[in-house]
């Protein structure tokens, strides 16, 4: 564009009928050409800088689910546990589980579920990855902490999962979903690894 203006001042100057209105045009001519110029060699606009809000991590992004998103049990019992104002993952992980099992109808029942549910969800909070209806799949096959994930090798336990898988829970609790694959399985071992070594006293998932 500003070359375009340029060549049309550069043909201004040779036609002399164009600046016979004066030197008032020819001073703006010569204005405009410098403007003109000017804008040519000028540098280029710094870029706008990103927000500077971090972004969230595995942790905070999870305790923030919507308890039905996690798909960590049915939706009638989400409904059921929004009632009583468990919202969310978090909600439930800090919930005094005791007085919420007395609101059902067996609270002994439930207070086991829900402990369960909460180890589930702490352990997802502790790998990168890790959604918590997967870590429940892991707690049934008895592996509750990271610092044991750590040192398990991935295509054992793809097979004590597909053996969960068969039995009667296991059908209960996967619902039609597939167990994790071993790349996946991998990954939150090698995850697993990292913060063991940072942390070599990480105790188990209460």
């Amino acid at each position: 564009m500003l070359r375009l203006l340029l060549k049309l001042f550069s043909r201004a100057r040779q036609k002399p009928s164009l600046l016979d209105h004066g030197s008032d045009s020819v001073v703006l001519f010569a204005q405009v050409e410098k403007v003109a110029r000017t804008n040519l060699t000028a540098p280029p606009l710094p870029a706008r800088k990103q927000s500077a809000l971090p972004l969230p991590n595995h942790r905070e992004r999870l305790l923030s689910m919507m308890l039905e998103h996690t798909k960590m049990c049915s939706i009638r019992r989400c409904e059921r546990l929004h009632g009583m104002g468990m919202v969310t993952t978090g909600d439930l992980a800090r919930a005094d589980l005791a007085k919420l099992a007395e609101r059902f109808g067996a609270p002994a029942k439930a207070l086991r579920v829900l402990k369960q549910y909460r180890r589930a969800i702490r352990f997802a909070a502790s790998v990168p990855g890790m959604m918590p209806r997967d870590a429940l799949l892991l707690i049934s096959i008895h592996r509750r902490s990271v610092r044991g994930l750590a040192l398990e090798s991935p295509a054992r336990l793809h097979r004590d999962l597909e053996r969960f898988a068969e039995s009667t829970s296991g059908r209960q609790q996967l619902r039609g979903r597939r167990i994790p694959s071993t790349r996946r399985l991998k990954k939150w071992i090698t995850e697993c690894e990292t913060t063991a070594s940072a942390s070599p006293f990480h105790s188990l998932v209460s």
